[in-house]
């Protein structure tokens, strides 16, 4: 180490907060001008009711669409009451003209709604029920496949209670189910295509295990890891650097990968609490946010040769699941600019906690002659 280094160290604080009333799971921006300031959360609620004597349980849910002006105020325009939402997507690139939004929930069903041209506003466009063939299937995650190339036809990979992991395809403003794999013994966590060839995707599951897939090959799986030593609960791949997937475990463990060798792992780090979802910065490619649970959310450098953690959170007293990246710069409210600032929006469950947050980069300098200060950052 030399006599003196410059670290980057990235601070969060809290912009706005919100009492969503329900469990609050997933939250997500839209990508596309000029509606980058929108975002929806999604919430889940398990209710238990008596019904001549016995006890039945109900999955609700909401769809929370949301619109923040940074310093200003945060503003709810639309709930959506449905069943329990599980995750939600915006698709990467527009469609049709329109940002669309991609929802799986608890009653077996993946949805789309667009975004309105003439406010802030969503509308179903179609919907596919019973996806998987068992009636009590919960649909847990989804993913587009227009990471890198956009599409008018872009598909829908998704994954279920059962292990089940289904591909469709959204032709003519409706849903087509292409194919069906079944991957997994227990609860398929995460399902994620390969954004640079979306021939390949992957599946993550409650038996520890993650499979890689080839849509060319039919139904047979093409490759398979049992590394992590408890459930994969995500898996996302760069968009800016081919091969490279970045996978999260309720083992704690974030673990970096080359697709083309998933025997063996590129780097791993140790996180603060088990892993529920990782995403990849849309702008900065090194940057990974990593939702811990009972662990905070924490910003990550990510490199082949380290994994840092340069910025936590820690406000939610509950169960961290959801976070996202907004594609706002909080300097200049487009597109990130610059990797020092940023916005992103976090959620949490039984305290149903949805914040919006910015982050700014403090630089400090290391001596061997002092210990690290903390430089606080300004609002």
């Amino acid at each position: 180490m030399s006599e003196s280094e410059t670290y980057l160290s990235k601070h969060i604080y809290t912009l706005f907060s919100f009492d969503t009333e329900y469990c609050a799971d997933s939250v997500e921006w839209c990508p596309h001008k000029p509606n980058q300031n929108v975002f929806v959360c999604a919430n889940y609620q398990l209710q238990v009711v008596q019904s001549e004597g016995e006890e039945k349980k109900r999955r609700l849910g909401r769809i929370l669409l949301f619109s923040v002006k940074e310093h200003d105020s945060l503003i709810l325009h639309q709930t959506i009451d449905t069943a329990g939402v599980l995750d939600q997507k915006w698709c990467h690139s527009i469609v049709n003209g329109y940002s669309l939004l991609g929802v799986v929930n608890s009653i077996n069903m993946v949805e789309v709604y667009k975004l309105k041209s003439d406010k802030i506003e969503i509308e179903l466009v179609t919907s596919i029920k019973n996806v998987c063939d068992c009636d009590d299937a919960l649909i847990l995650s989804l993913d587009w496949s227009t990471g890198v190339h956009g599409s008018q036809e872009p598909e829908i990979i998704c994954s279920d209670s059962k292990g089940g992991i289904h591909l469709m395809k959204l032709v003519n403003n409706s849903l087509v189910l292409l194919n069906t794999w079944h991957g997994h013994k227990f609860e398929a966590w995460i399902s994620a295509f390969y954004y640079w060839d979306t021939n390949i995707f992957f599946s993550g599951g409650d038996d520890g295990i993650f499979l890689k897939f080839d849509k060319r090959v039919g139904n047979q799986i093409v490759g398979k890891n049992q590394s992590h030593h408890a459930g994969v609960t995500s898996l996302h791949t760069s968009c800016f650097k081919e091969n490279i997937l970045v996978s999260g475990s309720y083992d704690e463990n974030i673990r970096l990968w080359d697709i083309r060798n998933i025997k063996n792992e590129v780097n791993s780090s140790h996180m603060p609490g088990p892993v529920w979802r990782v995403k990849w910065n849309p702008f900065y490619e090194n940057y990974l946010l990593a939702v811990c649970m009972m662990g905070g959310v924490h910003i990550l450098d990510v490199e082949y040769s380290k994994i840092d953690i340069i910025g936590s959170y820690h406000e939610h007293k509950s169960i961290s699941y959801g976070a996202d990246w907004s594609y706002l710069d909080s300097e200049c409210g487009e597109k990130n600019a610059s990797k020092r600032s940023g916005i992103i929006a976090t959620c949490s469950f039984y305290d149903h906690l949805l914040c919006v947050s910015k982050y700014v980069t403090d630089t400090r300098i290391h001596s061997q002659q002092s210990d690290l200060t903390d430089v606080q950052g300004t609002i």
